[in-house]
This record gives structure tokens, C-alpha cells and sequence, in this order.
């Protein structure tokens, strides 16, 4: 659902909100089911073009808010594509096939990986771009963004999973993105 929801807003995905309520009221986490609603209401709220405009300032023109995770650390050096093509090896082996339509560092496809395999396979993988997530997720909260709530039920989901990890308390994210103050 998280993976749905990040996806650009077109018409169709506003159109399955309140689809998308009665899952949510099925699901057995409370904090889970408040932070989805949460989004859900906000995003509601807001006329169309309001919703698309911030979306696109987030994460098309938002440097350190933008989905494709490698991209905060690495920017575009030579490393990134590295950095890719691992990701690409990783979801190969476990056998996900990718499209080229996007790159495997892209959240909602990396988390539709997650849903497709084991917990151990999915904590592996968001493990490795933990601080990156982490980072984005405050940077959404500073912008007061109703997407910091997805980014929260990530965050639960992972903790739900038995993903053990420990955030400082101050972030660092060393980055490469021209032009980026982190």
C-alpha cells in the first residue's frame, strides 16, 4: 500500500481512497491504521493540482526528498550506477523481474520488491538504505508533508518485521547531490 501511495498522484490512485479505507481499517496495527488515515485524509483535502504540485516539489525537484534512494548519498558520480546495478544484482537473485521504466533505487519499486519477498530478504534490503530513509522522512516532517506519515508506517512495518536497527539521534547523511545542504 505504501508503494501505491508514493506513486505520482494520478486521478486513479485519489479515486481509490476510500477503497483504500476499508483495508486500512482491516489491518491490526493502530498506529499503522492512524498514520494511513492520516495521509489519506490530508491528501483528501487538498484539491488535485495542490496534491500534484507538492508532490512534484518533493520528491521531482526536492534533492534530499526525491524517491530514488541512492541519489541523497551518491548524486549522480560514478558510484550511483555501481550502487545500481547491485541493487539490480540483488533483486535478480531473488528472483524479481525488472522493468526498465525505472531505476531499482526507486522507493515504490523497492518496496513492492519487499512485498514480493521474504522478511528477511525485504529487512536485508531496506537495511542497507536505512539512514537515507530515515533522512527523507525528516526532511518530510520539517516540510510538514502528510508523506512523512508513509515514511512513518515504513518505519513500523520494519519494526514489525523484526528489522532491529538504531537511528541517531543526529543524522548524518553524507551527500554528493550538488548544490544539497544536509
Amino acid at each position: 500500500m505504501i508503494s501505491f501511495l508514493l506513486r505520482y498522484p494520478e486521478s486513479h490512485i485519489i479515486s481509490t481512497f476510500s477503497e483504500l479505507e476499508n483495508e486500512i481499517e482491516a489491518l491490526e496495527t493502530d498506529d499503522i491504521k492512524s498514520k494511513l488515515k492520516s495521509f489519506i485524509i490530508e491528501s483528501s483535502h487538498l484539491p488535485f493540482d495542490d496534491l500534484v504540485n507538492h508532490y512534484i516539489n518533493l520528491f521531482d525537484f526536492g534533492r534530499l526528498t526525491n524517491l530514488y534512494v541512492t541519489y541523497l548519498k551518491l548524486g549522480e558520480q560514478r558510484e550511483r550506477g555501481l550502487e545500481l546495478l547491485k541493487l539490480k544484482k540483488f533483486y535478480e537473485a531473488a528472483g524479481f523481474d525488472l522493468t526498465d521504466e525505472e531505476l531499482p533505487d526507486y522507493l515504490p519499486l523497492m518496496l513492492e520488491f519487499c512485498a514480493n519477498v521474504s522478511i528477511e530478504k525485504s529487512n536485508e534490503l531496506l537495511k542497507q538504505h536505512l539512514k537515507e530513509l530515515e533522512f527523507i522522512r525528516q526532511k518530510l516532517r520539517e516540510n510538514k508533508s502528510q508523506y512523512a506519515y508513509l515514511f512513518d508506517v515504513l518505519f513500523l512495518n520494519m519494526e514489525n518485521n523484526g528489522c532491529v536497527f538504531e537511528l541517531e539521534n543526529e543524522l548524518e547523511v553524507t551527500s554528493r547531490v550538488k548544490g544539497a545542504k544536509v
